[in-house]
């Protein structure tokens, strides 16, 4: 059951939660993920109140400017609160203050990180049909589609921003008169991709197959399009982010558990490197390496 001591503990470590967390940390954002997961679901009361206690705008979005940490963590919150809310919980929470303040937060005098946990917040309330209408009609689109010429940035931050942004419009907030992005991606030089066929439900994989994100609070996983089985073989991969990712190897008959955090590495048929944790994992078992951890 829930009491007002329980409200008031919740809305205690949600302030704590956007008030200390680092803007650096790689793991900073997944921290507010698992803390509020961890916690029971809010009372309507205590989201009331801490709406109220946000008071969000527009204007709030500006002066946040100034502190990004602050304005990161805030926008990761409503994300995570909008995944865990769906219905009319959700609808409740996106108040038009709290549009205002996440549509401000794409523009161009924000810091990077926040626009993009804007925009994840924004995608994770449009799970609510009504939020997505909503969304919508704020002409988002026009706001991404300046934002989506950033998918091939050198700046891995603003690289993130442009692949949410395409991923977004390609699949979410559709701009009328603009063509998908996998109607105009050539492949022609590409001859082994992510598998869209074999990936557990919430991995977003870019339209030329290379390219992998994961922006749910599971742990997703895909496979390759292309099987060896003799010789030596060796693959590069390019991490955009320096967060908990396993990757390696698996056979056909490694499973995707997305829900029990099974992933590659998680069964005796694959084994993965990680190297934001340092550890090599087989078998859901662990041993640390010693290279020091990977970065964007």
């Amino acid at each position: 059951t829930s009491t007002s001591f329980g409200d008031d503990g919740w809305l205690e470590v949600v302030q704590s939660l956007i008030r200390v967390i680092p803007l650096d940390d790689p793991l900073g954002p997944a921290v507010i993920t698992l803390l509020l997961d961890e916690c029971p679901l809010p009372t309507k009361d205590a989201l009331q109140k801490l709406s109220d206690m946000l008071s969000l705008s527009a204007a709030v979005a500006q002066q946040d400017a100034l502190n990004p940490a602050k304005h990161r963590n805030t926008t990761a919150v409503l994300g995570c609160l909008a995944e865990k809310l769906a219905g009319p919980a959700s609808i409740g929470l996106l108040s038009p203050g709290t549009l205002g303040y996440l549509l401000e937060s794409l523009s161009s005098d924000s810091h990077p990180t926040v626009m993009l946990f804007a925009l994840i917040a924004l995608e994770k309330f449009s799970q609510t049909s009504e939020n997505k209408l909503t969304v919508s009609e704020s002409s988002i689109s026009d706001r991404l589609a300046v934002l989506e010429s950033w998918a091939d940035h050198p700046d891995h931050l603003k690289r993130q921003v442009g692949f949410c942004s395409q991923w977004s419009l390609d699949n979410l907030f559709l701009k009328e008169g603009r063509q998908f992005t996998y109607e105009k991606v050539s492949l022609t030089n590409i001859n082994a991709m992510l598998n869209s066929n074999d990936v557990s439900e919430y991995l977003k994989i870019s339209p030329t197959g290379l390219e992998a994100r994961c922006d749910a609070s599971s742990f997703e996983s895909v496979r390759c399009t292309f099987c060896v089985d003799s010789g030596v073989w060796y693959y590069e991969v390019t991490v955009i982010t320096s967060g908990v990712m396993q990757i390696g190897w698996a056979t056909k008959d490694s499973k995707f558990l997305n829900h029990e955090g099974y992933g590659i590495g998680d069964d005796e048929y694959s084994c993965a490197y990680d190297g934001c944790r340092q550890l090599i994992w087989y078998n859901a078992r662990s041993k640390p390496h010693s290279h020091p951890c990977w970065k964007e």
